[in-house]
């Protein structure tokens, strides 16, 4: 949803402010797990920065949503 309703200039993207996402997350996915580390490297590809915030002890046990390795 952020990369295609958010971060165009139809809904108020400004093209010279660099984009970030901060996602807010206890790790567990709530929906579209399987295209999760796709959908972040093509975000990322495009220039958007995403920042993780972990919330709850879960976090450091799950960490499907906070994977440092996508690039």
């Amino acid at each position: 949803m952020a990369r295609t309703q958010i971060f165009n200039t139809s809904n108020g993207d400004r093209p010279h402010i660099p984009n970030t996402i901060i996602l807010i997350t206890d790790g567990n996915p709530t929906r579209d797990a399987d295209i999760l580390d796709d959908e972040a490297r093509h975000i990322k590809s495009l220039g958007i920065r995403i920042v993780g915030v972990g919330v709850t002890n879960a976090v450091s046990q799950c960490r499907t949503g906070l994977r440092p390795n996508w690039a």
